[in-house]
């Protein structure tokens, strides 16, 4: 059975295009701002937000994308194109954020001026920006909406800790050390993060058995419907690492109503978000 998963997805896709040309047009101040100002930590997060603009481009697509049947090449549609881009993006702004600790490391050594009062502007923009996407953002109801939401949130947090750099550094001179400084713990921030978000996306392309799915839970609920014996086989993957696809087979008692088996079997199969199940009974 393939559950229907296209609902909201129209409104979501509208709200992801605001959001994306909203960073589109930041993304050209902040990358002004952070050549004008001479500040490491505007370069920093000008990469965190491009790499932003690239994830709400792909989440965009994908929302259209995702209204899409499955065709003879793709039997199972294409939401697993998101973990490639996924996968991508990380290894991308990874590599940049080594790019921003090679630059910003030796500026700890050797502090170079920057312009506190030009970055205090960028912030200030930094911060109606993304506030504005968040509002945008917060009463989304698709997963992916969600995601970008809260990487949004983050951003908002960013750009008031380079509001804060900004002022300290307007009233102390002996403080230049602090912008490579931030800019160095934006990239570990980023590295970190990406990381994790790497591996996650390499342990759904492997088809790991999704986070959210207790196997052991799992068989003893279906164990512990009227009629059912065991379960012989099943095996469960995540097409994107939200949305799962299950195949079971079930050893039953042909005297018992496999109608009604079937349908409790959907019933707590849809508490782990399976939008594909076959089921075998024998």
């Amino acid at each position: 059975m393939r559950i229907d998963t296209h609902h909201h997805h129209k409104k979501a896709g509208e709200n992801l295009a605001f959001v994306f040309f909203m960073n589109l047009a930041f993304n050209i101040i902040v990358v002004i701002g952070a050549l004008a100002t001479n500040s490491m930590a505007i370069l920093a997060d000008f990469i965190h937000d491009a790499s932003d603009t690239i994830s709400i481009a792909l989440a965009w697509f994908l929302e259209h994308v995702a209204q899409k049947d499955s065709t003879d090449k793709y039997s199972y549609g294409y939401q697993r194109f998101s973990i490639l881009g996924a996968v991508i993006i990380s290894v991308f702004v990874i590599i940049m954020a080594f790019v921003i600790l090679q630059e910003a490391i030796p500026r700890l050594f050797a502090p170079e001026g920057v312009d506190a009062e030009g970055m205090l502007i960028i912030a200030v923009i930094g911060i109606i920006f993304k506030s504005i996407s968040v509002y945008r953002l917060h009463r989304g109801e698709t997963f992916n909406e969600k995601a970008i939401l809260f990487h949004q949130l983050g951003d908002v947090f960013e750009w008031v800790a380079i509001l804060i750099l900004s002022l300290v550094l307007m009233f102390w001179d002996g403080a230049p050390y602090l912008d490579p400084f931030v800019s160095i713990g934006i990239a570990l921030w980023l590295i970190f993060n990406l990381g994790r978000n790497l591996y996650k996306s390499v342990e759904v392309l492997l088809q790991k058995t999704p986070d959210n799915f207790d196997v052991r839970e799992f068989r003893q609920s279906i164990e512990a419907i009227e009629g059912v014996n065991m379960i012989d086989d099943f095996h469960i993957w995540s097409l994107d690492g939200i949305d799962s696809v299950m195949t079971l087979k079930v050893d039953v008692d042909f005297g018992k109503d496999v109608a009604e088996i079937k349908k409790e079997i959907y019933n707590i199969s849809n508490r782990y978000h399976v939008v594909d199940i076959t089921i075998e009974f024998e």
